[in-house]
């Protein structure tokens, strides 16, 4: 079955025991790096006062270290990057006044702020500022990631958090099946397919679910969700004409385009690419699950991954590369590949273990993935794991906002 769309629904979808014969293909090495460089910095010379304030310093600190730019130093050591100043409660809120220096630059940071999310997005601005301007990177602090917590066969809700696992929010309560969640490219509005009418359908959860509604009333399989990069156009998958295919729909005018024809296989999963001129997805036509990209224009596609028994939940950065999960003797594990090259640029992120559903940061560095029930986040330049979910659930299927 394709991992991220096992419902009660699909349970007519069995894979064959026999794929098709390939050329042999040069040996995968597993990358292992040690980490980026990163850039000292100390908060020693950061007073924080009252609850916002320890908030803001511990949310700061926190940030600059899963953006894996910075090491933040022990007190009492000085660093390459330091922040002087205060950030400190005041009325119903907090105060920041600060100063961040480096060699040879500095910028101010003075902002106040209510409540504890906004001093925890305070915190998280800032630490996006600091990868911008001394890293020269895109930061992810600000972003968030919607996730499923699944609680039995047909019972989940989606739920969502900021990019260090705090502040999280249930945005469905239907406790029925819900499958997919996708960001939207405006970091706002999630889309994802739910039972909650009884059959398959997908839904547009608007403003971070503040209302629902649902996509289009297809008969059949609705599932699978994922919008252009710039808005106009979702990729889906739909069963109306009998098998379920890869399709995509015009925002502005309804119509709908059929990218695919497998009368004897299932699509599953599409993913823009950067340029909105490709969709990478699943198949397996080819009797086992495999990686497909198409070529929206010309509808023409050409099968992408050979290696290991099912290949599956492929995501696109902005920087070109394709994250998936693969399946081999050991179980799941994480690859990325450069779809241009294909395997003959595939290096595995993890080992064999459990890890599925991956998705990459705004950064195209980080990855979130789900693991033996929780999620985690990952470094594809070496750092370690991170464990975003510290709470019970059966958390899974996440995806990373671009902003």
């Amino acid at each position: 079955m394709f991992r991220n769309i096992s419902t009660t629904a699909m349970l007519f979808f069995v894979l064959a025991l026999l794929s098709l014969g390939h050329a042999a293909a040069p040996p995968v090495i597993t990358v292992r790096k040690s980490g980026a460089n990163k850039a000292s910095v100390s908060l020693s010379e950061l007073r924080s006062g009252g609850v916002y304030g320890r908030l803001f310093a511990q949310t700061l600190q926190n940030d600059l270290k899963l953006s894996g730019w910075f090491e933040v130093l022990p007190p009492g050591r000085a660093g390459s990057v330091t922040i002087k100043g205060i950030a400190a409660d005041s009325g119903g809120g907090m105060q920041s006044n600060l100063r961040v220096s480096w060699p040879g630059k500095a910028f101010n940071w003075n902002k106040a702020s209510s409540g504890r999310q906004e001093v925890r997005n305070q915190a998280h601005k800032l630490a996006d500022e600091m990868v911008r301007l001394i890293a020269g990177e895109k930061g992810i602090a600000s972003t968030k990631i919607v996730f499923v917590n699944r609680r039995g066969r047909n019972n989940a809700d989606v739920y969502m958090c900021d990019a260090d696992g705090g502040s999280m929010m249930q945005l469905t309560r239907d406790n029925i099946a819900a499958v997919g969640p996708r960001w939207a490219p405006n970091g706002k509005d999630i889309f994802y397919t739910s039972f909650v009418k009884g059959y398959p359908a997908i839904y547009r959860l608007v403003n971070y679910g503040r209302n629902r509604r649902m996509l289009a009333p297809f008969k059949g399989l609705n599932t699978g969700a994922a919008v252009s990069p710039d808005g106009s156009r979702i990729a889906l998958i739909l069963s109306y004409q009998g098998n379920p295919e890869l399709y995509v729909l015009e925002v502005a005018s309804g119509r709908i385009s059929r990218m695919t024809k497998t009368l004897h296989g299932v699509e599953a999963s599409p993913c823009w690419s950067p340029d909105g001129r490709s969709i990478v997805y699943v198949s397996d036509v080819s009797r086992k699950p495999n990686l497909y990209v198409v070529n929206v224009a010309t509808r023409q596609s050409r099968r992408l991954t050979y290696r290991g028994t099912e290949n599956v939940n492929p995501d696109w950065n902005a920087k070109g590369g394709i994250v998936y999960a693969s399946k081999s003797g050991g179980g799941w594990q994480i690859a990325v590949l450069d779809p241009a090259r294909g395997e003959s640029s595939l290096s595995y992120i993890t080992k064999e273990g459990g890890y599925e559903h991956p998705s990459w940061a705004a950064d195209g560095r980080h990855i979130v993935c789900s693991r033996y029930s929780t999620l985690y986040i990952l470094d594809t330049l070496g750092d370690p794991p991170v464990r975003l979910i510290k709470i019970a659930g059966n958390w899974m299927s996440p995806d990373w906002s671009e902003r």
